[in-house]
């Protein structure tokens, strides 16, 4: 589900899409359209990103977690040895990378930390990550960078969703749990970097810096195309566009 396809399954209701071109160009309009709703939209952000992403909450939420870390330990266990990408006895490398992932902060990615807290080869480690981003488990941002400079691995790692990062982890910092939401919306439809100026880039075009409600411009101030993306505010001003918007992407 994204934010939008959640509030319409529990609430029973029709609810529009936006082009990311629409939602930059107009958020306080389609903010001000959705409050007639009488939903609280915050609250309801809130749920979704601990437990809105998969529909079969629905069904079981009281062991909701429970039945997701089954679904992905059944991935693991028998779908990527089925293919003969990884030997059983070594499945729990996998999870144990997932564990890992989770407990570090995306914007500070060390491949050798990350291997050997997941007791993995630094050669095993990008094929692990490789396979869990293909089982849909993890989330891989890279570089704008092209031509000879051009590496393989990752800028930044997250885990799928923000519902496997409350699965996985006891207490996970805001900030990741942010840009993981913003980077699962986003990158189901639109090509993602890490940018240099700000948080993220998209489509080559737009520039975002993602915080709390009182973030600032102070970093691209400079920037064409340049957003702010701030959390716990219900409708944006100028630049600064809500965080929970962009789960109305699709």
């Amino acid at each position: 589900f994204s934010l939008r396809e959640y509030l319409e399954f529990k609430h029973s209701i029709t609810l529009e899409s936006f082009k990311i071109e629409k939602l930059f160009a107009n958020h306080i309009e389609i903010t001000n359209q959705l409050s007639r709703l009488n939903i609280d939209i915050l609250k309801e952000f809130k749920e979704y990103i601990e437990v809105g992403y998969y529909p079969f909450y629905f069904d079981k939420s009281t062991s909701y977690y429970q039945n997701l870390l089954n679904t992905i330990n059944l991935t693991i266990d028998l779908d990527l040895t089925s293919l003969g990408l990884i030997e059983q006895k070594y499945t729990y490398k996998l999870k144990k990378l997932l564990e890992v992932v989770c407990e570090s902060k995306p914007f500070e990615v060390n491949f050798t930390k990350i291997a050997t807290l997941a007791e993995i080869s630094r050669v095993k480690l990008y094929d692990y990550i490789s396979y869990l981003h293909d089982g849909q488990m993890l989330l891989l941002i890279q570089e704008d960078i092209s031509g000879v400079k051009k590496v393989q691995k990752p800028a930044k790692i997250y885990l799928n969703n923000t519902n496997l990062l409350f699965a996985y982890c006891q207490n996970s910092e805001i900030g990741t749990v942010r840009e993981t939401f913003f980077a699962n919306q986003v990158s189901t439809k639109h090509i993602l970097h890490v940018s240099k100026e700000g948080d993220f880039m998209i489509d080559k075009k737009y520039i975002v810096e993602i915080g709390g409600k009182d973030k600032s411009f102070k970093q691209i101030k400079d920037m064409p195309n340049s957003f702010v993306v701030a959390d716990d505010i219900s409708v944006g001003f100028g630049n600064k566009i809500p965080l929970w918007l962009f789960g109305f992407l699709y």
